[in-house]
């Protein structure tokens, strides 16, 4: 009886794995939906209006799609520019916003038009690597922000002595698939398996 048990709960277990990206997907199309309805009814309490509030819901994704494509082809927006200028000069929400500023802006991989490092390093100890963000350095000193899985959004920044990091060719967004993906989407194994090799023997060697 206790053997049947272990091979049901197996089962159950390995057909839940099975539709993980099934749920998945049905737990963000339903945190859209109710996001959604969310933002109608707030409108609608306001306009008590059904056209009026489907008017203003279209205007607002016409506003982001019209922001996000004026940002990708010119790397400005003017609207935008008008509000950082803005809030800048509030002292006490400029450092709030201009920090949020520079942390979606590395996310996206355009702060200040360059491509954002992605590097190896041993955390949170020896012989246990993590990719991590290089945000900032000074002389040898770097600033790594280290995500954790599944939410690449949360995690840990530290300062780490550059001779410590490995520098990788992975992007932003294959980076984050890899920790969203828990490992499961390995992007570049081959020089990333490979850095770490020439690393332990490297270490071996001394």
């Amino acid at each position: 009886m206790g053997l049947r048990a272990k091979l049901l709960f197996r089962y159950i277990f390995v057909g839940a794995l099975s539709l993980l990206p099934l749920i998945l997907v049905f737990v963000v199309v339903n945190y859209l939906k109710n996001l959604g309805v969310s933002a109608y009814l707030s409108l609608h309490d306001y306009t008590d209006s059904f056209e009026i509030t489907i008017f203003l819901m279209i205007g607002v994704i016409a506003v982001f799609a019209f922001l996000g494509f004026s940002i990708e082809k010119y790397g400005r927006s003017i609207f935008v520019s008008m509000i950082d200028s803005t809030f800048e000069k509030i002292p006490a929400i400029r450092s709030v916003y201009s920090v949020s500023k520079k942390l979606a802006a590395m996310l996206s991989g355009n702060e200040d038009g360059t491509k954002k490092e992605v590097v190896l390093v041993e955390y949170p100890k020896e012989n246990l690597w993590v990719p991590a963000y290089l945000l900032n350095r000074h002389e040898n000193i770097c600033v790594l922000f280290i995500p954790t899985s599944p939410n690449p959004t949360s995690g840990y920044t530290i300062l780490v002595d550059e001779a410590l990091i490995k520098k990788t060719s992975l992007s932003l967004q294959e980076a984050s698939s890899f920790i969203i993906s828990m490992g499961a989407d390995f992007p570049q194994k081959e020089n990333v398996s490979r850095l770490i090799q020439t690393h332990q023997t490297s270490v071996q060697a001394l």
